[in-house]
């Protein structure tokens, strides 16, 4: 059991008239007890040892049943109430997550001047490859009701793991994941979507989702991307590329190796990206399409896109309901007030 929310104004006067009802309580309880009234009996020998009758031993009767007819009524006026708990059903979503692990993933999106800084202070940049993964394992430990697989692709593509609810088994994948780990000599974004397009086969989840990271063009699929994106689009899976990496030059590592600060040489190079593709795709599925710079903006893409089904995925919501109490409590408190009065005002009156 709980009370109502109420105003503080009501709050604050509830709290005085529960302070001057103790305050009337205790004052009228020591009164009775301390002034008792008193008759002066001529032949007081006659009623020595007398045990009092029922009536003087109900003389305090009324008295304690106002005490509990108030307390009811500060009750009733604090609205008690019995609140079931709150249910909701929740649709989770099924989201396949294609991700670019091709050879330019290693490259570094920084200015000259930090990755010069970071060299002298003997720390290695963090590449395209190592901000996504990290991205995507604060992606799925926020995950809960959606089920999530992984499609890694360079030159060819690969399952990592199938739509899955072990969030565990995901992220220990991710922790072991590496550049080199497939061939990344190619960027073959048809044949991710294929695949990942086949992970809803047995799908019965009403909003499904592909959400493809890549830095690159279509370099290599033996399935053209747009038409993977039509068969997409009939089957109503959404298609959400991210292209990440910078528009400008970046930096891709060599082999060489400084002789002074032991750090690996890093070269300037033209970065090679085909938005118009990931646009066709996003706007055949009735996707989005995304550019993030770095890492903090393929986060915020993440947001993004689930924030668009976040309001959509409860599919019953019963809010809590609140059983009023406070008649329970009301009635009887009138019943014992009007039971005062009338003991009082007859066989417990008091004389004087």
């Amino acid at each position: 059991m709980n009370f109502a929310d109420a105003p503080l104004f009501a709050q604050i006067l509830w709290w005085m008239l529960v302070f001057i009802s103790l305050l009337g309580a205790i004052f009228g309880w020591l009164k009775r007890w301390r002034h008792t009234a008193s008759m002066t009996y001529p032949a007081d020998l006659r009623v020595t040892g007398l045990k009092p009758g029922l009536r003087a031993r109900l003389v305090h009767l009324p008295f304690i049943l106002r005490t509990i007819a108030i307390i009811g009524l500060l009750l009733a006026l604090a609205r008690p109430q019995l609140t079931e708990a709150e249910t909701a059903d929740v649709e989770g979503i099924d989201i396949v997550v294609a991700f670019d692990m091709s050879g330019s993933m290693e490259q570094v999106d920084i200015s000259e001047e930090k990755l010069i800084a970071l060299q002298n202070a003997g720390e290695a940049p963090a590449n395209r490859f190592i901000g996504a993964v990290e991205v995507l394992r604060n992606f799925v430990k926020t995950r809960q009701y959606d089920r999530v697989s992984l499609v890694v692709f360079g030159k060819e593509a690969f399952l990592q793991f199938p739509l899955t609810l072990d969030y565990g088994v995901m992220l220990n994948i991710l922790s072991k994941m590496a550049l080199g780990d497939i061939d990344g000599t190619g960027t073959a974004i048809g044949n991710a979507l294929a695949m990942s397009v086949a992970r809803f086969k047995d799908s019965s989840a009403s909003t499904q989702l592909i959400i493809l990271i890549t830095d690159g063009e279509d370099n290599g699929s033996k399935i053209a991307p747009n038409e993977m994106a039509k068969l997409a689009a009939e089957r109503k899976i959404k298609v959400f590329p991210i292209l990440v990496g910078s528009e400008d030059q970046t930096w891709r590592p060599t082999e060489a190796v400084d002789i002074f600060t032991r750090q690996r040489r890093y070269e300037k190079v033209a970065s090679q990206v085909n938005p118009s593709l990931l646009e066709d795709i996003a706007e055949t599925t009735n996707g989005r399409f995304y550019r993030a710079a770095d890492t903090d903006s393929l986060a915020k893409d993440f947001v993004d896109i689930l924030d668009e089904f976040e309001k959509s995925r409860l599919v019953d919501y019963a809010a809590a309901e609140k059983t009023e109490l406070f008649h329970f409590f009301l009635w009887p408190a009138l019943g014992l007030l009007l039971l005062e009065l009338l003991l009082s005002q007859t066989i417990l009156r008091r004389f004087p």
